[in-house]
């Protein structure tokens, strides 16, 4: 009886260390308060590439620019991306894991389907995004006989 006991006793604290070890482990996880507040408008703008109407630094308007109209639920980000050339595309495959955003952008441009996929780090009002390029019209922009496109970051600021 008396060892019967013991193994009783040992068992119901196995049990209450392991229960202490997994809420433990679940506590660590990612928490609602950890994920980065990115819902809103986000602006960055880049200069245009050489040989651009108007020159490096912008087209006959200035620069370009980009508006990311975000929209987080928990983990998941959708929203809408306005790009240079001002036509408004769905952000699709968002993701939200602390303080780095991943998500993606279907656009047409001149007639060429391209995704554009972003990766960001948030810091307070600022967002570095940086973004590569499938599809497209092919060589190095993407598309048959290309793969993406690295593209110089972005910083994108929260608009008040």
């Amino acid at each position: 009886m008396k060892n019967c006991k013991s193994r009783c006793l040992a068992i119901l604290a196995l049990i209450f260390i392991s229960g202490l070890i997994i809420s433990g482990c679940a506590t660590t996880g990612m928490k609602a308060t950890d994920i980065a507040d990115v819902t809103g408008i986000w602006v960055a703008e880049m200069a245009a590439p050489e040989g651009a109407p108007g020159g490096p630094g912008g087209g006959p308007s200035g620069p370009m620019k980009f508006t990311f109209n975000f929209k987080a639920n928990g983990n998941n980000l959708g929203g809408t991306f306005v790009g240079p050339m001002g036509t408004e595309n769905e952000i699709i495959e968002g993701k939200i894991e602390g303080d780095k955003l991943s998500f993606a952008v279907n656009v047409n441009a001149m007639g060429n389907d391209m995704k554009i996929n972003y990766k960001a780090t948030v810091s307070g009002d600022e967002m570095k995004l940086t973004f590569s390029m499938e599809g497209g019209m092919g060589g190095p922009g993407g598309g048959p006989g290309g793969g993406g496109m690295q593209m110089p970051p972005l910083i994108a600021k929260r608009q008040k």
